[in-house]
């Protein structure tokens, strides 16, 4: 690093590394520069086996800088962190020496042993986990992505949502929309003409839009009537057992046309512009 650098460096990875900097002076004391690794490690559930993942990549890492380097010592500080987004809670510990279970006192000191740092979102009430309220949106939605209760949640997850650029609510909504836990459209629409009425409409049709596309990449019938049974669900809840077969064995003259009428039909009987048979 050049003399005059005020920060500490870290490398980021393919395999998962996270770059991030800190002030040199809280680490280095000499006047020189200092070096550092921050390995991060994503988990969506305890893992036992998250110690012995952080303690491939730090061999791999000093291997890696101990080469490139010519064989130089000391070797670079190497910081492992696992963050958690739940639901439950970390409960596994963070001590690698503990994969050993009960040994020998007079062992312990020949184990190899680190401690990870430990960001366990579900323990974190929201308000502290950031002063940025866009990082803050972004986090409660790893928070809450995996909890049964997401569609509850979901007004608070974008209780700041005027601080969000369009791009960052659009991830933010298809990461959920994509997630495990299903959240209704009809939810959906009640947070969003409740927090940004004004673009209701137009973020409908960003989550919708890639269902669409994808049976248009497609170019068959029977992937346009999938595709289009699927954005109905998503945007009417499920369809009468009638209603799903005759779409499904529809021609691509129909399904052209009940597509076009999709995005902006307010019920299911507006997209197919005749009665509808009852719901089974």
């Amino acid at each position: 690093m050049p003399s005059s650098s005020r920060y500490w460096a870290t490398r980021s990875s393919q395999e998962g590394f996270c770059a991030s900097t800190c002030p040199r002076d809280s680490w280095s004391k000499t006047g020189g520069d200092a070096f550092a690794y921050l390995l991060l490690e994503h988990k969506s559930a305890p893992d036992d086996g998250a110690r012995l993942q952080l303690l491939r990549y730090i061999v791999r890492l000093l291997t890696s800088w101990y080469e490139q380097n010519g064989r130089q010592l000391p070797l670079p500080p190497v910081l492992p962190l696992v963050a958690h987004q739940g639901p439950g809670k970390w409960r596994v510990s963070c001590e690698f020496a503990d994969l050993f279970g009960d040994v020998p006192p007079a062992m312990r000191p020949y184990l190899p042993a680190f401690r990870h740092a430990l960001v366990d979102l579900p323990t974190i009430p929201d308000e502290a986990l950031s002063a940025t309220a866009r990082l803050r949106t972004l986090l409660k939605a790893l928070k809450y992505s995996r909890r049964p209760d997401l569609p509850e949640r979901l007004d608070l997850i974008l209780a700041d949502v005027e601080a969000l650029g369009r791009r960052d609510l659009l991830l933010i909504l298809t990461y959920l929309d994509k997630g495990p836990v299903a959240v209704s459209r009809e939810v959906l629409r009640q947070v969003l003409r409740s927090r940004v009425p004004d673009c209701e409409e137009q973020i409908m049709g960003w989550i919708t839009q890639p269902y669409f596309q994808e049976g248009l990449e497609q170019g068959r019938a029977q992937g346009q009537a999938k595709s289009l049974v699927r954005l109905l669900e998503k945007r009417f809840g499920a369809l009468p057992d009638p209603l799903r077969t005759r779409v499904l064995s529809a021609d691509v003259q129909s399904l052209d046309a009940w597509l076009d009428r999709v995005f902006d039909a307010a019920d299911l009987q507006a997209v197919f512009a005749e009665p509808l048979p009852s719901r089974t």
